[in-house]
C-alpha cells in the first residue's frame, strides 16, 4: 500500500514552489520612482518638487535619489522594503558612506519608520555623519522615539551637525530664512531707488543753475 505524505509536508519540501516576496515591512510605502522624501519633515512629495509642501524647505539643491543612478536607488529601495532588517542596515550604511546630500531623504524616512530600533539607530548616526542642517529637525523628533538607543543616537548626531555647521545657516533654506532673505532685498531696493532718485535729482538741480 503506497504512503501518503502530508500535504503541507510536500508543499515544504517541494523545490518547484514560488516563493513570493514578502512585504514591505514599513507601515507607509514610497516609490522613489515618483517620490521623494522631505530631509527636514519626513514627508513623501512628489519626485518633481523642489520645495517641500509641508515645511516649505528648499529642495533645489539636493538631488532626488529616484533621479540619481541606479545603485544608489536600488540601495534605497533596499534600505526601505527588504524584509531582512539587517540587510536594511547594510543598505543604511552604504547609503550613508557615499556621504552625498542625495541620500537624506532616504535615511529620514528609515529613521521615521522602520519597525526595527537597530536600524532606525543606524540612520540617525549617518544623519548626524552628513553634518546637513536640515536634518536637525527630522534628530529632533527622533528624541521621542520609543528606543532608548535611538534617542541616544539622535542626542548624537544632534551635536555633530552643531559641531560642524554655523549658526546662520542651520536654517538655510528654510522659509523663516528665505523671509528674511526677502526683506533684506526689499531694504536693498529700496536704498537703491532712494540714491538713484538722490542722484537725479542732484544731476538737475546742477543743470538748472
Amino acid at each position: 500500500m503506497p504512503r501518503y505524505r502530508n500535504s503541507k509536508q510536500d508543499k515544504d519540501q517541494n523545490p518547484y514552489k514560488v516563493n513570493q516576496a514578502a512585504p514591505s515591512p514599513f507601515k507607509s510605502f514610497i516609490d522613489f520612482n515618483t517620490q521623494r522624501v522631505c530631509p527636514s519633515c519626513g514627508k513623501a512629495i512628489k519626485i518633481s518638487h523642489n520645495f517641500c509642501k509641508f515645511c516649505g524647505v528648499d529642495l533645489s539643491a539636493i538631488e532626488a535619489i529616484g533621479n540619481s543612478d541606479e545603485i544608489s536607488k536600488q540601495l534605497a529601495i533596499t534600505a526601505a522594503t527588504d524584509p531582512d532588517p539587517g540587510v536594511r542596515k547594510e543598505a543604511v550604511d552604504t547609503l550613508g558612506d557615499f556621504g552625498e546630500k542625495k541620500v537624506l531623504g532616504v535615511l529620514t524616512y528609515v529613521l521615521l519608520n522602520d519597525p526595527n530600533e537597530e536600524v532606525r539607530k543606524e540612520a540617525a548616526d549617518e544623519l548626524g555623519d552628513l553634518h546637513h542642517p536640515y536634518s536637525m529637525e527630522v534628530l529632533a523628533k527622533a528624541l521621542k522615539d520609543e528606543s532608548p538607543m535611538v534617542r541616544k543616537e539622535a542626542i548624537e548626531g544632534l551635536k555633530k551637525i552643531k559641531r560642524k555647521v554655523k549658526p546662520e545657516k542651520q536654517s538655510k533654506g528654510k522659509p523663516e530664512e528665505r523671509a528674511e532673505d526677502e526683506a533684506k532685498d526689499e531694504v536693498k531696493n529700496d536704498t537703491e531707488d532712494d540714491t538713484k532718485d538722490e542722484t537725479e535729482n542732484g544731476i538737475k538741480d546742477e543743470t538748472e543753475d
